[in-house]
């Protein structure tokens, strides 16, 4: 780890060093579409300073509590929706579209198609409503690393959100060695 900043108590980032470049990881925890307009805008404002102070090599992502619908219309923004969505798009998906938009991310739980059980990451106490509110965001620059992103319902993790894994594997430009001798 190269860097962790806790941002404030619903925003923490971290940068971690590979290989391959740097990683950078944005967790979030959003207030709900109910909250209070000033709570939520100060929210979303703050995450897009957040993501727009990471330098732009980074692989970005976005990620966690978000609770947000970006919805199944991919029309609205194609370049950063995929069209694998469920459900409608509420005001806190128009918010998140936005940070995405600014900042050259795509929502990686739209991207794939999956069987729709496989694309709910909240299910509610009584178990009858469930809903895609917590999307992956990564840069648009990796899009091709990124091979899935899913929620595992069946996992034991003590919450009414599923887990969501992401698979990325890296794709990196081979560099040439050059080949001149010197003569002398």
């Amino acid at each position: 780890m190269l860097k962790w900043t806790p941002v404030n108590e619903r925003i923490i980032y971290t940068r971690f060093w590979s290989a391959h470049g740097k990683l950078s990881i944005v967790a979030c925890y959003a207030p709900t579409n109910e909250a209070d307009e000033i709570e939520k805008d100060n929210f979303y404002e703050t995450l897009q300073s957040v993501v727009a102070e990471i330098l732009r090599h980074d692989i970005i992502c976005v990620g966690g509590d978000l609770n947000t619908k970006v919805g199944s219309c991919h029309n609205y923004c194609p370049e950063v929706m995929g069209q694998h969505g469920i459900s409608d798009m509420n005001e806190n998906g128009a918010l998140l579209v936005d940070v995405a938009l600014n900042n050259d991310l795509v929502i990686g739980g739209k991207l794939f198609q999956h069987k729709t059980i496989d694309k709910y990451t909240w299910t509610s106490p009584d178990g009858r409503t469930c809903n895609q509110i917590d999307p992956l965001l990564c840069s648009r620059k990796w899009r091709k690393s990124l091979l899935n992103v899913r929620g595992y319902r069946g996992t034991n993790i003590q919450s009414d959100h599923s887990l969501m894994v992401a698979k990325i594997f890296l794709k990196i430009k081979v560099t040439q060695r050059n080949t001149q001798t010197l003569q002398l």
